[in-house]
C-alpha cells in the first residue's frame, strides 16, 4: 500500500489492527479475571477488583456513562455490608432473631414421655464411708424415637330400640357424621391423603403402597375418589379465599403449565395452565384454565381491579393494565429484568456493572429487613438509598440502548428495563411493594414438583380440584399452619354441616389466630 502511495490508508489499517489486538487482549484479561472469580469462594454477585478495573476502563472508553472508580464502588459495598451486620447484631441482642445451633433439632408437636431412672440399689451407698446418699438433683438426657404411622378402625355399634307392645317404629342411635357420603374414610385419613399428594408431592399409586405396608389395602381408585370428594367439599371455602385475594392491597400473579387427560385433544393430552394469584404475601389462590391464552386467565378473576398487580412483563398480562379487562397499577419485577443480564454474563463483561447495581438494590432491602423497618420507613430508605442506584442504572440502560445495535441481546436487555422503567421503580414510593415477583413464583414450585410425580391430571374437573386443594395447602404454608391438623379439623366441621355464613372462620388465617379471651362473668 505504501509502494502504491496509499500512506493514509496504510496508517488507518495499522490503527485498526492495533485496536483489534488491544480489544482482544482486554477480552482475554477479562476472561482470566472471570475464571479467577469462579474459583473464588465469594458469592456470584461479587467481582474480583482486577476484573472491575478492566470493566470500568472498557466502559469509560465506551463513553456516555459516568463510572465511579472501582475503589469507591468497593467502599460503598463494604459500608453497606457493615450496616447490615450491625442491624442484624442489634436485633439479635434485642431477642428478635435467633439462629438455631448447628445440628440442633426440634420436636415441636412430638409426644413426650418421661422416664425416671434411679441409681441401682447397690450404688446408693457412699463408696468412701458407706452411708446412704441423698438425692441432690437430676441430669436430663433426650432420645428421639420414631413410631410408624398406623391405622385405627373405629366400629360404631348403633343401638336399636323397638316397642315390644305395638310392634311399630324402630329408633336407632345416631351414627357419627360422615365427611364424604358413602365413604368410610375419617377426616384425619382424608386429610393425610390430601397432604401427602399436595404438600408432600406423593402420587396416589405410591401412597397406596405406603398404606399397604401399614396394613391397609386401599385401591388407587378409592384414593382418587376421596381426593375428588374433598376437592368438592372445600370448594366453597376456596371461593371465600378467592374473595380475600381479590380484595388484597397488592396482588401478584404468574402461571405454569399442567398436562391434562383430554380424549378430544391430539395425543389425548392437553396442556392447561395453573395461575397463581397471591394476595398481600399470605393468601395463595390457584386457578386452572384449559389454555394459557384467549378469554381465560387471571384477567377474568381480576377484571375491574384498579389496585396494584405485580407480574412479569409478558404481553398476556397487558389487558390487566390497559383497560381491556382492568385498569390496575403495574408493578415490575426486577428478577426478570436481571435475568436477561445474567444470561449474558459469560459472553459480555459489560453486564457486570448493572448486575452489581441491581444487587445493591437488594442489599438495601436486606438492610431494611435487618432493621425491621415499617412500610413508611422502608419507603424513606428507598428514596434516600435506592433512588441514586436507579439513576445510575437508567443512565447505563439509556447509553447501552442507544449505542448497541438494536438486534443485539445486550440492547434488548437494556430496552426491556427502559420500556418497563415506571413499573420497575414503583417500589420506591411504597414500602409495601416488593422489588420482584419471586414470592409468587415460589408458590408454583409445589405444582412443578407435583406434576413431576403424578405427571398429569385425570380431567379438566380434576385439574380445577387440584388448584383448589393446592390453594389451601400453600396458604397454610404462608401462615405457618400445619396442613394435616388444619385439614383434619376443617373436614370434620364441614362434614358435620358447618354454616355457610361462617366459612371465613375456617380459612387458614382465621384458623391460626388465637381464640379471643372469654371475659370474666
Amino acid at each position: 500500500m505504501l509502494r502504491e502511495g496509499k500512506a493514509e490508508e496504510t496508517f488507518e489499517y495499522l490503527l485498526s489492527a492495533l485496536e483489534s489486538v488491544l480489544v482482544k487482549t482486554q477480552e482475554l484479561e477479562l476472561l482470566v479475571a472471570k475464571l479467577r472469580r469462579a474459583s473464588w469462594s465469594g458469592t456470584s454477585e461479587r467481582m474480583d477488583p482486577a476484573q472491575l478495573s478492566l470493566l470500568f476502563e472498557a466502559m469509560r472508553a465506551q463513553g456516555g456513562i459516568e463510572v465511579p472508580p472501582p475503589e469507591a464502588e468497593a467502599q460503598a459495598d463494604a459500608d453497606l455490608t457493615q450496616e447490615i451486620a450491625a442491624a442484624e447484631r442489634a436485633r439479635a441482642t434485642e431477642g428478635e432473631t435467633s439462629k438455631p445451633e448447628r445440628g440442633a433439632w426440634s420436636t415441636r408437636g412430638a409426644k413426650k414421655k418421661n422416664h425416671r431412672v434411679t441409681v441401682p440399689e447397690a450404688d446408693r451407698a457412699c463408696s468412701h464411708c458407706g452411708q446412704a446418699m441423698k438425692v441432690i438433683g437430676e441430669d436430663v438426657t433426650r432420645r428421639l424415637e420414631y413410631v410408624p404411622g398406623h391405622f385405627e378402625e373405629h366400629e360404631h355399634q348403633l343401638e336399636k330400640l323397638a316397642c315390644g307392645q305395638c310392634k311399630e317404629g324402630v329408633t336407632t342411635a345416631p351414627a357419627p357424621a360422615q365427611v364424604l357420603e358413602r365413604s368410610a374414610a375419617g377426616a384425619s385419613l382424608l386429610a393425610h391423603v390430601v397432604v401427602s399428594k399436595f404438600a408432600d408431592h406423593t402420587p396416589l399409586h405410591r401412597l397406596h403402597r405406603i398404606y399397604a405396608r401399614s396394613g391397609a389395602e386401599i385401591p388407587v381408585s378409592t384414593l382418587s375418589d376421596w381426593v375428588a370428594g374433598v376437592g368438592d367439599l372445600v370448594a366453597p371455602l376456596v371461593e371465600r379465599l378467592s374473595e380475600r385475594v381479590r380484595g388484597a392491597y397488592i396482588v401478584r400473579t404468574d402461571a405454569t403449565g399442567l398436562r391434562v387427560l383430554d380424549p378430544g385433544s391430539p395425543g389425548n393430552i392437553q396442556r392447561g395452565s395453573i395461575w397463581a394469584v397471591v394476595g398481600d404475601d399470605r393468601d395463595v389462590l390457584f386457578r386452572y384454565t384449559p389454555t394459557g391464552e384467549g378469554a381465560t386467565g387471571p384477567w377474568e378473576f381480576l377484571a375491574g381491579r384498579t389496585g396494584y398487580i405485580q407480574a412479569d412483563a409478558a404481553s398476556v398480562f397487558d389487558r390487566l393494565f390497559n383497560g381491556q379487562a382492568a385498569s390496575a397499577v403495574e408493578i415490575g419485577c426486577w428478577a426478570h429484568g436481571r435475568r436477561r443480564l445474567v444470561a449474558l454474563q459469560d459472553t459480555d463483561c459489560r453486564v457486570a456493572y448493572p448486575l452489581k447495581l441491581i444487587a445493591r438494590l437488594y442489599r438495601v432491602e436486606h438492610l431494611a429487613d435487618a432493621q425491621g423497618l415499617s412500610a413508611e420507613k422502608r419507603a424513606e430508605m428507598r428514596k434516600a438509598r435506592a433512588s441514586p442506584i436507579l439513576e445510575k442504572l437508567k443512565q447505563w440502560f439509556v447509553v447501552t440502548a442507544t449505542t448497541e445495535p438494536p438486534s443485539s441481546d445486550l440492547a434488548k436487555a437494556a430496552a426491556y428495563c427502559l420500556n418497563h422503567w415506571v413499573a420497575l421503580t414503583r417500589f420506591v414510593e411504597d414500602g409495601r411493594v416488593s422489588l420482584d415477583n419471586n414470592l409468587c413464583e415460589s408458590q408454583l414450585r409445589d405444582i412443578a414438583l407435583g406434576r413431576k410425580n403424578y405427571l398429569f391430571a385425570g380431567s379438566h374437573d380434576a385439574a380445577r380440584r387440584i388448584a383448589g386443594l393446592y390453594s389451601l395447602t400453600r396458604t397454610c404454608a404462608q401462615y405457618g399452619v400445619a396442613p394435616l391438623a388444619y385439614l383434619t379439623d376443617v373436614l370434620t366441621k364441614l362434614g358435620a354441616g358447618w354454616p355457610a355464613e361462617q366459612l371465613d372462620e375456617l380459612l387458614p388465617h382465621a384458623w391460626a389466630a388465637p381464640a379471643p379471651a372469654t371475659p370474666n362473668a
